[in-house]
């Protein structure tokens, strides 16, 4: 009996040991599979970069349809931060089509009504922190054709409008609020309350 528990325990042993050998990466096998991570990446790259504008953007739509989340960040960051603003167009267009949930931040610190504000930013189900500025989160609905919008999520009335020029967003249903991307891929404008109070959209996935 004992040599028996005595020759399980060795049995187990190297096992346990030819696992942890097994797991073990040498310093080559790590840079391998880093050279092959950058292989992929610079390939990607490298579709994204294609001189001809055509080609750039298709790459960079199927990369966003992708269900891929690391594929899809490359291709927004390379989107957004275009020069071109025709790329940016279609990165915004294929951000918006994806449904996303939008975060408004609203700066109401300088807004005269505080009451009305803090009352405004509730009906989005938002909330106003100490510094009096407002948060909310809205899901964007599919895309009605007919109203050129995509629809605020679960009703008919429209959410967002784009264009190649500016994004326009309706969080109160009736008060348009313009939007211009920044250079940090913000959208970013300024909603209507007195005196206007900045309103910032990251644009993510």
């Amino acid at each position: 009996m004992l040599v028996k528990t005595i020759f399980s325990a060795l049995l187990m042993g190297a096992a346990l040991s030819f696992s942890a050998a097994a797991q073990t990466l040498s310093p080559a096998d790590i840079t391998a599979k880093i050279n092959e991570k950058a292989g992929l990446i610079n390939e990607y790259q490298a579709l994204l970069n294609d001189p001809d504008p055509t080609r750039s953007i298709a790459a960079m739509e199927v990369m966003l349809e992708s269900g891929d989340a690391k594929l899809q960040r490359m291709a927004l960051d390379f989107g957004l931060f275009s020069p071109n603003k025709l790329v940016q167009y279609s990165a915004l267009k294929a951000f918006f089509a994806s449904r996303p949930v939008l975060r408004l931040y609203i700066d109401g610190s300088s807004v005269k009504d505080q009451d009305y504000f803090a009352r405004s930013i509730r009906d989005l189900s938002g909330t106003v922190d100490n510094n009096t500025r407002g948060f909310a989160t809205m899901k964007v609905g599919e895309f009605n054709p007919e109203q050129s919008c995509y629809k605020h999520s679960g009703s008919n009335g429209c959410f967002v409008r784009i264009s190649e020029t500016e994004v326009a967003i309706n969080p109160w249903r009736g008060n348009w609020v313009q939007l211009t991307l920044n250079d940090q891929g913000e959208l970013t404008g300024v909603v209507g309350f007195s005196p206007p109070a900045p309103i910032t959209v990251p644009v993510t996935n």
